[in-house]
């Protein structure tokens, strides 16, 4: 009983927080129904790996509500705009309709996207520590400036060494 009720609950506050901003909630209706478009066409076109990514992208457009809902962090609607059309860009445009192959450039685009991405979640995460009552500091802007900088470096260090191991391993193509 207590299962069902908890994940009714949270079902609730996903639908809740999906409705809560006008904008968020607008692109992620249209992302979301032009990715099950995207889904039916790659079935018909027998196109499996492409569906696989068209459902992989459908369970990623939630992850900024998921976050906002279970972690209790707040996420401005333009940060979670961005990151919705990101999501949308480099798995429906980029994987299913080829963006990386034929677009020049789009792979660049795409980091320097989640370059700002992970600067701004830095900011973000240094900005709870700062308004966190129970921990008493203050950091410089310089040093959150940094701290964001270097958080934004490291993930994208993380992410080109899984994308190494991954074609090294798996024998996929994800460098291009």
């Amino acid at each position: 009983k207590r299962a069902g009720l908890a994940e009714k609950t949270f079902k609730q506050a996903m639908d809740k927080e999906l409705r809560e901003h006008k904008s968020s909630f607008i692109v992620f209706y249209i992302l979301r129904a032009l990715v099950i478009v995207s889904l039916v066409r790659q079935i018909i076109l027998d196109n499996y790996e492409g569906a696989f990514f068209c459902i992989l992208t459908i369970v990623l457009l939630y992850v900024p509500s998921w976050v906002q809902v279970r972690l209790r962090i707040e996420l401005p609607p333009p940060l979670e705009i961005t990151i919705l059309c990101f999501i949308f860009a480099a798995e429906i445009l980029g994987e299913v309709n080829a963006f990386y192959v034929n677009v020049p450039h789009w792979d660049t685009m795409l980091h320097t996207t989640t370059g700002f991405l992970c600067a701004a979640t830095g900011f973000a995460l240094i900005d709870i520590l700062n308004r966190n009552s129970r921990i008493k500091f203050q950091l410089s802007p310089i040093y959150v400036a940094l701290a964001a900088f270097c958080f934004s470096m490291t993930i994208g260090v993380l992410w080109e060494f899984f994308e190494f191991s991954a074609d090294l391993l798996l024998h996929t193509d994800m460098q291009k």
